[in-house]
């Protein structure tokens, strides 16, 4: 059976190398800092914990794996120092350069947008398939509406990757196929001139075991409207601000959690006062944030699929989203959650509202909810990944 070098240093591609050892397809798996099986002494440290209960490899041959650590901690470090996007420039080289020359002897590469270029060169050279996955919309498009945005806003803002465009750009140009999260990503990719044909869609998937329904009903306590994520521009955060301030609901908290973009700081300000502001939620603590919410609202302007909507819907809570969230091609606008037009404020306070004054008619949204996100689990992720690569060996 032909070989995948799968290339990617987000972790939850796990799923996919795991797919692809499921499958006998899995020539080499290029990740970051994660733990093996045989290495349980990581637990015992405070450096390890974290990743041995969260990036554990489990089910992968040892083999198999190649891991790269120094990419992630001079982001880290990079980040800490506030520059966000020089530190993602500085890892996706140096992630680039060394799985580049790691990839083995394999028949088809893999591998995630913005890592992927140098191997994607060389895998050409040698008559490989090349696949790249990408995590976003079309680069080009997202530009163009985030800095739209910004100039509406009368703000600067810096498009996330734009200082490695063009590498993106070369990767999708040495692509036999292109992996998107969504038919609404994928649909960027065309009206940019992309083929179709090159396509795939593989939504993401949920951990249906983490994020669970509440069984009691909340009842005599405020009625929370929550957003998780960067509270940022391209999330639409100030138009939930608007809406949220337009409905005027009486006993009710607007949560934000989340880390804050400086640039989009200003904007915040506008608001003061309207909003409880957490900071950065561990990921032990997410699903309690679920559990303490009565409506989750997503209003992005460009967002391929957005992993917390599927978490927040299998937590049970009823979701107000916008069309550029991909997750809504995966529902029916007023069943299993409200699809709104973006930059809409009325419309997504004439949903708050409702859901504000019909408690019952959001519990029934939200069990539907429960019922569509089912079908996108990591089990349905794999299939359609190891599918596609057994299928074009």
């Amino acid at each position: 059976m032909a070989k995948v070098a799968l290339i990617s240093n987000v972790f939850h591609y796990y799923y996919a190398a795991l797919a692809l050892e499921r499958s006998g397809a899995l020539g080499r798996y290029i990740t970051g800092p994660s733990a093996c099986e045989a290495e349980s002494w990581m637990a015992g440290l405070p450096i390890g914990r974290r990743i041995w209960s969260e990036r554990r490899l489990a089910g992968l041959r040892r083999d198999a794996v190649r891991r790269l650590w120094l990419p992630e901690i001079v982001q880290k470090g990079t980040t800490r120092l506030g520059y966000s996007e020089t530190a993602n420039k500085i890892c996706g080289t140096l992630f680039a350069g060394r799985a580049a020359r790691m990839m083995g002897e394999c028949d088809t590469l893999h591998f995630v947008q913005s890592v992927g270029w140098e191997a994607a060169r060389e895998a050409k050279k040698r008559g490989m398939k090349v696949v790249c996955d990408m995590r976003e919309e079309h680069p080009d498009y997202q530009t163009e509406i985030l800095t739209e945005e910004a100039e509406h806003l009368g703000i600067e803002v810096s498009i996330p990757g734009s200082t490695f465009r063009e590498r993106i750009l070369e990767e999708i140009a040495l692509a036999d196929h292109i992996f998107c999260p969504t038919g609404y990503a994928g649909r960027t990719f065309v009206s940019r001139g992309i083929d179709a044909h090159k396509l795939v869609v593989c939504p993401y998937g949920v951990d249906l075991g983490q994020f669970v329904p509440r069984r009691v009903a909340r009842s005599g306590e405020p009625f929370v409207v929550l957003f998780l994520g960067q509270l940022c521009m391209r999330k639409g955060l100030h138009y939930l601000l608007d809406a949220y301030r337009k409905a005027r609901l009486p006993n009710a908290r607007l949560i934000l959690a989340g880390p804050v973009d400086p640039q989009f700081r200003p904007v915040l300000e506008r608001y003061r006062g309207l909003f409880e502001e957490t900071g950065s939620i561990p990921r032990t603590r997410v699903a309690e944030l679920y559990a303490g919410a009565d409506v989750f609202v997503i209003p992005s302007l460009a967002d391929a699929y957005g992993l917390v909507v599927s978490e927040a819907m299998s937590a049970g809570l009823p979701v107000i989203m916008s069309e550029n969230t991909g997750m809504a091609d995966f529902v029916r606008d007023g069943r299993e959650a409200f699809v709104v037009p973006i930059r809409d404020s009325e419309a997504i306070a004439e949903r708050l509202t409702f859901l504000y004054d019909n408690r019952d008619a959001g519990e029934r949204m939200a069990m539907a909810g429960v019922s569509a996100v089912r079908r996108l689990d990591w089990e349905n992720y794999q299939n359609i990944f190891a599918n596609f690569h057994v299928s074009k060996s």
